[in-house]
């Protein structure tokens, strides 16, 4: 008898493997999900892939990554309905059409962000950026993405709305893949940092309209840097 092959995209299929694998070791929301290292060699995949498909599950809102601390199995899990795999933004829309998106949402969010920021909120924010920043010093590119977009996130979850938050999630995979090394002008990266000091500070004085231009302003130079064409209209 001839097998047919799956033929879905690989990531895909991995998302599907580690969904599985959750549920028959019995994971549970806020327990640890296993390293993406231990990951790999348990599916016998390669570490990127295992990579796009965590953060597939991440914007299905099925776990939750923070930065220096791992991925956890999110309050999603345990519902059966949610299952996003057919419709994912990577497969759907376009690295320009992402970060035109970008453009209008996340100014709107941190405006939102701007009204409720605490000053344990701000420490948090602050933290994640000089993370950003000391990663990029040593070089360590895939760990500064990492706190970079953790940072978008935790502004999102700041401003109070999980319908943006999770759109944030859906998107990761896009903006991570534009930014994955080699990375073409690594020189530039530290302006991320600066761009990120500007919407801090104004999130700090509770000034939301300057916050959304300083967001504004970091999309388009983040879309330059990583080569991707942006014409805000």
């Amino acid at each position: 008898m001839q097998v047919e092959k799956d033929r879905r995209p690989v990531t895909t299929q991995l998302v599907q493997q580690i969904r599985r694998l959750m549920a028959e070791t019995g994971l549970k929301p806020g327990d640890r999900v296993p390293p993406q290292r231990e990951l790999a060699q348990r599916l016998g995949a390669s570490r990127p892939t295992v990579r796009e498909a965590v953060l597939q599950l991440e914007g299905m809102g099925l776990i939750r990554i923070e930065p220096a601390r791992g991925a956890f199995v999110a309050e999603g899990f345990d519902r059966p309905e949610a299952d996003l795999t057919g419709w994912t933004f990577e497969q759907r829309f376009s690295e320009v059409e992402i970060y035109q998106l970008r453009f209008t949402l996340e100014a709107s969010t941190v405006q939102l962000a701007a009204r409720h920021a605490s000053q344990e909120d701000l420490g948090r924010l602050s933290e994640l950026n000089e993370t950003m920043r000391l990663a990029i010093e040593q070089a360590r590119y895939l760990d500064a993405m990492e706190a970079d977009f953790g940072l978008h996130m935790a502004i999102a979850e700041i401003a109070g709305n999980r319908a943006i938050r999770d759109i944030l999630g859906l998107y990761r995979p896009i903006i991570t893949r534009s930014q994955r090394p080699p990375v073409q002008e690594p020189a530039r990266l530290q302006e991320a940092f600066a761009e990120h000091g500007a919407i801090l500070r104004a999130l700090g004085r509770r000034d939301g309209e300057t916050a959304a231009v300083a967001m504004r302003h970091h999309i388009v130079q983040s879309s330059d840097r990583m080569k991707v064409p942006f014409i805000a209209s």
